[in-house]
């Protein structure tokens, strides 16, 4: 992350080792999760990975979850870049996913959720269909930009990233959140994030396992989908404000 390491110019190894986990190790068993559950996902994915690490790109297109891009690194933060870097960072992440599967992202993630105040028209000039960068509200809502219509998706105040370090505050807090998605007012929707080099290590997979299970086990109540498929839905009954 931008702001993990406060010495420019030097090479922040550890943390470089503590993300790569989820490339190596950690997505492998929180796919092996999804598939047991038979849950979809939307798995935000740097674009770097597509060069160093493609067969997880592959891995998540063949179980059928939505790929979204995640800037090319953590470090690119939007609202940090002058306009002509951040366009590049988006074409370029595009480009990549393209070449690399034959399709395109249609969702986007920022480092830190911290978008520039150019994001969304860039988003949208470049064919986005929604935004992941917002928590400011129930359930998405549709944006109107200088060049159309973006779905802003709202992502979860909770996270493995907040609460991975006490596994089982982890495990009551997800299932309160669920219990409260269901006894909340229609059309609301929440998130469950769970970062591959966080959730993917073994100890909090375990309680990641259970939470998928809660959510499973209420399937029946829920709209269990992904980001771009919310989006489309959410497109099709609101008008850009």
């Amino acid at each position: 992350m931008a702001t993990a390491w406060p010495l420019p110019g030097y090479p922040d190894t550890h943390s470089t080792s503590w993300s790569e986990y989820g490339a190596r190790a950690g997505i492998w068993r929180l796919l092996e999760l999804l598939d047991s559950h038979g849950l979809p996902a939307t798995v935000g994915i740097s674009g770097a990975v597509t060069q160093r690490f493609p067969d997880v790109v592959h891995a998540v297109q063949a179980a059928g979850h939505e790929i979204a891009a995640h800037s090319w690194t953590q470090d690119l933060v939007p609202a940090c870049l002058a306009q002509d870097e951040e366009r590049r960072n988006i074409e370029r992440c595009t480009a990549a996913f393209r070449e690399l599967t034959g399709d395109r992202p249609v969702g986007w993630i920022s480092p830190r959720a911290s978008a520039s105040t150019h994001t969304a028209r860039m988003l949208t000039e470049h064919g986005y269909l929604w935004s992941g960068d917002h928590a400011d509200c129930d359930r998405p809502q549709v944006q109107a930009t200088a060049a159309g219509p973006l779905v802003r998706m709202m992502h979860s105040e909770y996270s493995d990233v907040r609460d991975g370090g006490n596994p089982r505050a982890y495990l009551h807090t997800h299932h309160d959140l669920v219990d409260s998605l269901l006894a909340g007012e229609p059309g609301a929707s929440t998130t469950i994030t769970l970062h591959a080099h966080v959730s993917g290590r073994p100890v909090l997979a375990r309680y990641a396992d259970r939470v998928l299970a809660y959510v499973e086990r209420h399937r029946d109540d829920l709209w269990i989908t992904t980001y771009a498929d919310l989006a489309r839905a959410v497109r099709g009954t609101e008008v850009a404000a």
